[in-house]
């Protein structure tokens, strides 16, 4: 009779077909199962589930990290040009990068939930450790770096925008911020790295090692860890939920407030040769890259948020559960996959950049790219206007 055995070690699991002793080797992928143990186990899991990782896991997660994968590389190439200088495109290029490991590390998650399912067994014990440890806590930073990322940039666009005679940068020297955000965010997110272990079992009379991915149920259910996850919650996605709207509606009532009054001033500034019109519809249309992101945040992340909070083993074998699941993954991925056609669709220095770099445009500098990014420009028209 073929069993799983367990060592003398307290990460081996005693198994036997279809006995209670086979409990804490939860075997997901049955297909990979010998036949004499596939037919002692119970179905426990409702059969519209496959379906749904085929299609959410297997199809539509791929395919959109295909599109981001694309475009967060034309951003990060776009976005180090020498005419993308300024303190809100440094940030924009730390997003950008953190957008495109996020979408990188998506990818084992979506084989590993669609091949191995919530468990997973791996002949091998590196793959093992890496979905038990590091895969939250790789693709949970990098989102976290992300969204720290995008609220710095607010903040500097709000500085920019209602605050043009403070002190500029806010956060101090932006690559020195950029730095170290990625820090402090992974050093909050180590303790994600131990809410599962390896589990490792022994089939026999083969003696094939077989090494699974368990929650650490005794870890995760402790107060502690319960606090620290809402914590991580509300750092990560509640607050800059909350600030980003925030300031991205002030910073739209104080632009609407000074727009009528700058174009006024455009036009004797025009007619002197002081000022470039054009200045003022990139600022206008940098506001709405800035706006639509946010709100494309707040509509994608915040599904996150409860499913974060209410992950477990006991909810994931409930369908109307995993359904959630997969639209809050597709939402997340997909809120850091399409920034690149935003960038486009509102930037006119960033499309004719991209033109530029692949050879697509005029070889020329259109009038005012030889300048500094409207993100710096802004700053001294306003700092010009207010001592006048």
């Amino acid at each position: 009779m073929s069993m799983f055995y367990s060592g003398d070690s307290p990460d081996y699991s005693l198994c036997g077909n279809g006995t209670l002793d086979c409990a804490p080797c939860v075997w997901t992928n049955l297909s990979a199962l010998p036949a004499s143990i596939l037919d002692t186990i119970p179905a426990s899991e409702d059969p519209r589930t496959e379906t749904l990782r085929r299609y959410s896991y297997g199809v539509a997660l791929p395919s959109i990290c295909l599109l981001g994968i694309v475009g967060n590389i034309f951003n990060l190439i776009v976005l180090t040009r020498r005419n993308m200088r300024g303190t809100a495109y440094i940030y924009m290029r730390g997003y950008s990068a953190a957008a495109l490991l996020a979408i990188l590390f998506a990818l084992p998650f979506a084989w590993r939930v669609l091949v191995h399912r919530e468990h997973g067994h791996w002949d091998n014990p590196i793959p093992a450790h890496y979905f038990a440890h590091l895969e939250l806590f790789l693709g949970n930073g990098c989102l976290g770096v992300g969204v720290m990322m995008l609220l710095a940039l607010t903040l500097e666009r709000y500085v920019s925008v209602c605050h043009p005679g403070h002190a500029r940068p806010i956060l101090g020297s932006p690559i020195r911020a950029v730095i170290l955000i990625p820090i402090l965010t992974f050093i909050f997110y180590i303790p994600v790295m131990f809410r599962s272990y390896v589990k490792t079992c022994r089939l026999l009379p083969e003696g094939h090692l077989i090494y699974q991915r368990t929650e650490n149920t005794q870890f995760i259910s402790h107060p502690v860890y319960s606090v620290y996850k809402v914590l991580l919650e509300f750092i990560f996605k509640v607050v800059p939920v909350v600030l980003l709207a925030a300031l991205n509606l002030r910073i739209l009532i104080v632009y609407r407030r000074s727009c009528e009054r700058r174009r006024k001033m455009t036009i004797c500034r025009t007619t002197s040769g002081e000022e470039d019109p054009r200045k003022f519809a990139e600022e206008r249309r940098l506001v709405l890259l800035l706006g639509s992101t946010s709100i494309l945040f707040l509509v994608c992340v915040t599904p996150m948020v409860i499913l974060n909070v209410t992950l477990s083993d006991n909810n994931l074998m409930k369908y109307p559960y995993q359904v959630f699941r997969a639209i809050a993954n597709l939402l997340e991925v997909t809120n850091y996959s399409i920034t690149f056609y935003i960038y486009c669709l509102f930037s006119e220095d960033f499309r004719n950049t991209l033109l530029r770099t692949l050879n697509l445009g005029d070889p020329t500098p259109a009038r005012g790219l030889n300048k500094p990014p409207p993100v710096t420009t802004t700053t001294v028209t306003l700092h010009t206007q207010k001592g006048v």
